[in-house]
C-alpha cells in the first residue's frame, strides 16, 4: 500500500481513537490472501493484536476493553481498538466506531486518499454530545424532544419528526419541530411520505428519498426525505423522520449519521421507558403499602373506603372515585365514600345499571367508554352526568363480591394499561379484606354490646357510655339527662303467658323506645324489665319532652301474644340531670331510680324529675 495511503489510514485511525477514547491504540489488519491477517496501519501504541483466527470475528468481544470491527468491502479486514484506562466500550462507542470504519473503507481504502476530517469530526462530536444529554433525561417526552432538536446539529434539515409505537404497535407522533423550534405541519396519513414511512417500518430499513414531489398540502414543491427505524433488540420501537425543502438535500453520509443517532435514540427511549416503569412501580408499591397499612389499622369502614377512593383517583387521574357496599341478596349499592366530584346518587339500583351488575356478578373489572355504549337508559344517564369513561372494579373478599369501586373520567377519556390494572386490583383486594375485617369487628363489638332479648344495648355498654358522657359533659360544661324506666306489672305477662311471650314484649318495647328517641341518644336494658336512656347535650325541658313521648308510646302499644291475646304494659319513669342531680354515674342512676320509684308510689305522673342530690345542692348553695 502506498505511503500516502498508509498515512491517511493512520490519520483516520487517530481520529477514531479520539472519538471513542481508545487510548490503547487502533490497528487495521487485512487478509494477505492466504487466510492470515497482516497489520497495514496503526495508531497510538499499536500494541493491539488481531484475533488468531478469522472465525473469532463472529464472536462478541470477550474482553470488554477491546473492540474488533470488520471492515466492509474487504475480504477479511478488521480494525482492532483497545483501552488502557476508563470504562469498557459501550454500545454507543461501537456505533460511532462502525461509522468511522465505514468511512475508512469507502474513502481511504477505496481511493488511497484521506478524507477531510473537520466536518465529519464535528458531526461525530455532536452525536456524542447528544448521547450524553440523552443519558441524563428520564422521560420519553424529554428524550424525544432532545433527539429531534439534535438532528439540526448534525444534518441540515427543515423538519424533524419522532414517532413511537404504542402498546398495539401503531405509530404515534411523540415529538416534532423545525429548526427554529417551531411546530411543523403534521405528517400526512396518506401520500408519498406516508408510503415511505410504511416501507421503512415494514422492511426495517432506512429510506433515503432525494426528491418527493407530493409532500402534502403544507409542503409546496419537491422535498427530500430521510427515514430511519429505531431498533432495540431487533424490534422497531419507532421511526425518526427528517424532511427538507428542495431536492437532493440528503445523501448517504446523512443517512449513516442519522442511523448512529437513531441507535442512541432507541436505547435512550427504552431506558426512559424502563425508568418511567420503575417510577410507576415504586408509586404503585407505595400505594399498595399505604392501602395495606390502612386496611390493617382501620376501625371504621367509611374511613377505609375514603382512603381507597382518594388513592385510586389520584393513581389513575380520574375525576371522581366512589366506593360502595353491596350486601348479599340486596339489589342496591350503598355508598361508603367518594372522592372528587360526581353527580351520582348515594344509592344505585342495580336493576337500572347493567354495567355495575355485570361487574358484581362476574367479579371482573369493566372499562366502559361511554361514547361507544349503545344508546340505552344507563348510557344516556352517564352522558347526562358528563361521564366520558366509567371503570368498575369489584371488591372481592373470601371469594365473595362485597362492593364496587367506580372511577369516573369527566373531562377526557381514561385509559388503563395492564400494569395499572394489576395494581388497582391489588388495592381493591387489600381493601375488600380490610372492609370485611372491620365489618366483622363491628358485628362482634355490636354483639358484645347488645342485649339479645331486646335488641338495645346491654348493661355493660350502658355503664361504659355513661362514664364517657359524664366525662365529656364535665369538659364541655354541657347538660346530660338520664331517663330510667321500669315496666309496671310485667311479671304477670311472664307468669300468665310464658317467658317466650314475655321476651317478645320486651323486644317490642325496646324497639318502641328506639323509635321515639334521637339518633345520638343511647338506649340500654338496665336489667330485668328496666330500661335507661342517656340523652347528651339535653336541657331539662327537652329531656322531659322526650321522656313523656317515650312513656306514652310504651303505654299505648298493644302486644300480640302467641295465644292470640293482646296486652299492654304500664311504665314508671324517673329523670336525672347532670350536674344538678349527680356528678357521677352512680349518683345519676341513683337519682333517676329514686325518682322512678316516687312515680310508682304516687302514680300521678308519667315522668318524675329527681329531687336533686343533697351533697350537690349544698355545694351549689355555697
Amino acid at each position: 500500500m502506498a505511503e500516502a495511503s498508509q498515512k491517511g489510514i493512520a490519520s483516520t485511525l487517530d481520529e477514531l481513537c479520539h472519538a471513542v477514547a481508545a487510548d490503547g491504540g487502533a490497528a487495521l489488519y487485512l487478509d494477505d490472501g492466504e487466510g492470515a491477517l497482516q497489520r497495514v496501519a496503526s495508531s497510538g501504541s499499536g500494541g493491539v493484536r488481531p484475533p488468531r483466527l478469522l472465525e473469532q470475528l463472529r464472536d462478541e468481544n470477550h474482553d470488554p476493553r477491546s473492540l474488533v470491527l470488520t471492515v466492509p468491502g474487504t475480504p477479511a479486514g478488521v480494525v482492532v481498538l483497545a483501552r488502557k484506562t476508563g470504562g469498557n466500550f459501550t454500545q454507543q462507542d461501537r456505533a460511532v466506531a462502525r461509522l468511522w470504519v465505514r468511512r475508512l473503507a469507502e474513502g481511504t481504502l477505496a481511493t488511497g486518499t484521506h478524507l477531510a476530517p473537520s466536518v465529519w469530526t464535528r458531526r461525530i462530536e455532536a452525536i456524542q454530545r447528544i448521547g450524553a444529554r440523552l443519558n441524563r433525561l428520564g422521560s420519553v417526552q424529554e428524550v424525544s424532544a432532545t433527539i429531534c432538536r439534535g438532528t439540526f446539529e448534525i444534518i441540515d434539515n427543515d423538519e424533524a419528526h419522532l414517532l413511537l409505537a404504542d402498546d398495539q404497535g401503531y405509530l404515534q407522533p411523540i415529538a416534532h419541530m423545525t429548526r427554529d423550534d417551531g411546530t411543523p405541519p403534521v405528517l400526512p396519513y396518506d401520500g408519498p411520505i406516508a408510503r415511505h414511512i410504511g416501507r421503512a417500518l415494514a422492511a426495517t430499513m432506512p429510506v433515503l428519498e432525494k426528491s418527493v414531489a407530493d409532500a402534502g398540502p403544507d409542503r409546496a414543491g419537491p422535498h427530500s426525505l430521510l427515514i430511519v427505524p429505531l431498533l432495540h433488540e431487533g424490534h422497531v420501537n419507532g421511526l425518526l423522520c427528517l424532511i427538507a425543502a428542495g431536492e437532493a438535500r440528503f445523501d448517504d453520509d446523512h443517512l449513516r449519521l442519522l442511523q448512529i443517532l437513531s441507535d442512541q435514540a432507541a436505547v435512550a427511549i427504552e431506558n426512559a421507558r424502563l425508568l418511567s416503569g420503575r417510577d410507576e412501580l415504586v408509586h404503585e408499591l407505595a400505594g399498595l403499602l399505604e392501602v395495606s397499612e390502612a386496611a390493617g389499622a382501620a376501625s371504621d369502614e367509611r374511613q377505609l373506603a375514603t382512603q381507597l377512593a382518594t388513592r385510586m383517583r389520584r393513581a389513575t387521574g380520574a375525576d371522581a372515585a366512589r366506593v360502595s357496599r353491596w350486601d348479599e341478596g340486596s339489589t342496591v349499592l350503598r355508598l361508603l365514600a367518594r372522592d372528587g366530584s360526581d353527580a351520582c346518587e348515594d344509592t344505585v339500583e342495580l336493576a337500572e345499571s347493567a354495567l355495575r351488575w355485570s361487574a358484581l356478578r362476574d367479579g371482573r373489572p369493566v372499562l366502559a367508554q361511554v361514547d361507544a355504549l349503545d344508546n340505552g337508559v344507563e348510557a344516556r344517564a352517564l352522558r347526562a352526568g358528563g361521564v366520558r369513561t366509567l371503570m368498575l372494579l369489584p371488591l372481592t373478599a373470601g371469594g365473595r363480591t362485597i362492593g364496587l369501586v367506580e372511577l369516573l373520567a369527566l373531562h377526557q377519556s381514561l385509559s388503563i394499561n395492564e400494569s395499572q390494572l394489576h395494581a388497582l386490583e391489588a388495592m381493591t383486594s387489600l381493601t375488600a379484606t380490610g372492609l370485611e375485617r372491620v365489618r366483622l369487628l363491628e358485628q362482634l363489638r355490636s354483639a358484645a354490646d347488645t342485649d339479645l332479648v331486646t335488641g338495645v344495648h346491654n348493661h355493660r355498654y350502658l355503664q361504659e357510655r355513661l362514664r364517657q358522657e359524664v366525662a365529656r359533659s364535665a369538659r364541655s360544661h354541657s347538660q346530660l339527662a338520664v331517663l330510667m324506666m321500669d315496666l309496671d306489672k310485667f311479671k304477670q305477662v311472664n307468669d300468665r303467658h310464658g317467658h317466650a311471650d314475655g321476651d317478645g314484649v320486651l323486644h317490642n318495647i325496646g324497639a318502641t323506645i328506639m323509635a321515639e328517641v334521637r339518633a345520638n341518644d343511647i338506649v340500654a336494658r338496665y336489667g330485668g324489665d328496666e330500661f335507661v336512656v342517656i340523652m347528651p347535650d339535653t336541657s331539662p325541658d327537652q329531656a322531659e319532652l322526650v321522656a313523656n313521648r317515650v312513656v306514652r308510646s310504651i303505654k299505648n302499644r298493644r302486644h300480640a301474644l302467641s295465644d292470640g291475646a293482646q296486652v299492654s304494659v304500664g311504665v314508671s319513669a324517673g329523670l336525672a340531670m347532670y350536674p344538678a342531680d349527680g356528678r357521677t354515674t352512680a349518683q345519676l342512676l341513683g337519682a333517676a331510680d329514686a325518682a322512678m320509684y316516687d312515680i310508682k308510689r304516687t302514680t300521678g305522673r308519667d315522668v318524675e324529675r329527681a329531687a336533686g342530690h343533697p351533697a350537690i345542692e349544698a355545694a351549689a348553695a355555697n
